[in-house]
């Protein structure tokens, strides 16, 4: 009998919930990018707040490709707690082109689905 072991996370999802779990990140000194985005870098992870339109605040961890074998990715923390990761999407950094993505956490939320896996 062979027993097989794969994992169906991805190398840029295990290094974000390493150093989630090793780093204690600073949301109190953050950038401006734009009026959505707040950010700081650490580590190679890109860390921040989105305020949505409505004024809910999303925290945000992201990795690029540029550091990994993998299409990146970013981990999301919504209002309630909740932690969603998200494979590729970005680039180099966390920004949305797109306003009317961040109309609301449910548009919000179905943008990340309809986004996640795309190659940067």
């Amino acid at each position: 009998m062979i027993l097989l072991c794969i994992s169906c996370t991805t190398e840029s999802e295990r290094f974000l919930e390493k150093q989630l779990s090793e780093e204690n990140f600073d949301f109190t000194d953050l950038k401006t990018k734009n009026k959505s985005v707040q950010y700081n870098l650490d580590k190679d992870v890109q860390y921040g707040i989105i305020t949505l339109n409505n004024k809910q605040e999303i925290k945000f961890w992201f990795v690029s490709h540029h550091f990994m074998s993998d299409k990146g990715g970013t981990i999301y923390e919504f209002p309630n707690g909740e932690k969603k990761f998200i494979s590729g999407m970005h680039c180099c950094e966390v920004q949305f082109n797109n306003d009317e993505s961040l109309k609301d956490l449910s548009t919000f939320k179905n943008y990340l689905e309809a986004k996640n896996g795309l190659r940067p």
